[in-house]
């Protein structure tokens, strides 16, 4: 279209997410890993998947492989939100069920955590399932958790993702991935794709808030994971303030 031509040929900076713009459309369940042989895994994965009357891609892959499980009458559900990157659901007489990222749910130096950092090193989405010992609340956190499996979710890099990537850089354009994805998983992806500094990938966690720290930030640091919706904003913002004229596409054009 004209005007994006128009737009394009003024940019120094273009911004990409991960899901839907750098890989496929789409998901599926690759594996699960069992974590605790206690827990009927494919009851709770059936139960969660069919708990949402309008299910994220993320729980509509979960449900394509297993099938809502008779008997699981959900009582309340805590929607997946990008900046909380967990979502959960209460079932009556088995329960609460919270299915998220594994950095988010668990602490620092969890074993699990660990885990899900190898599985994600190929680029592919992983997610722990648990069970709370108390009804999760979006206020108040999703109560104690036992991690109970580990839901590996395959991406497929774009046929033509690298060699778009290869002329933005030959037109002198700064390629930055900003993903709300685990930072291993969205480094993984960015490497395929040929993107310089995907093997540095830096969790937005542990980002500055002040606009000018932001910036010195992101001249380091050119692939990004768990962003925030209101991070993705300030990172523009901040590339801004350098003069730089800056592009967004994907997931955080919203």
């Amino acid at each position: 279209d004209m005007p994006a031509v128009e737009v394009l040929a003024r940019v120094d900076v273009i911004c990409v997410d991960k899901t839907g713009t750098l890989t496929e459309p789409g998901m599926s369940v690759q594996r699960v890993v069992a974590l605790d042989e206690a827990v009927d895994v494919d009851a709770v994965l059936g139960a969660l998947g069919a708990s949402e009357p309008d299910p994220n891609p993320t729980l509509a892959a979960v449900a394509a492989v297993y099938p809502a499980t008779p008997g699981w009458t959900v009582e309340s559900t805590v929607p997946f939100l990008s900046a909380r990157k967990w979502s959960a659901a209460t079932f009556a007489g088995h329960g609460s069920c919270v299915m998220g990222a594994p950095e988010m749910l668990l602490p620092d130096g969890h074993e699990v955590r660990s885990r899900a950092d190898d599985l994600a090193g190929v680029g592919a989405r992983v997610l722990l399932l648990a069970r709370s010992d108390g009804t999760p609340d979006a206020d108040a956190g999703p109560g104690g958790l036992a991690p109970a499996a580990l839901v590996v979710i395959s991406q497929t890099l774009r046929g033509d993702a690298a060699d778009t990537v290869s002329y933005f850089l030959d037109q002198d354009v700064r390629i930055v991935v900003i993903s709300g994805d685990n930072a291993v998983t969205v480094g993984a992806i960015a490497a395929e794709a040929g993107i310089p500094g995907a093997d540095s990938p830096r969790d937005a966690r542990d980002l500055p808030e002040d606009r000018e720290e932001l910036a010195a930030a992101l001249d380091d640091s050119s692939v990004f994971g768990r962003v925030t919706p209101a991070q993705k904003r300030a990172m523009v913002g901040a590339l801004q303030s350098r003069g730089h004229v800056v592009a967004m596409t994907g997931d955080g054009v919203n």
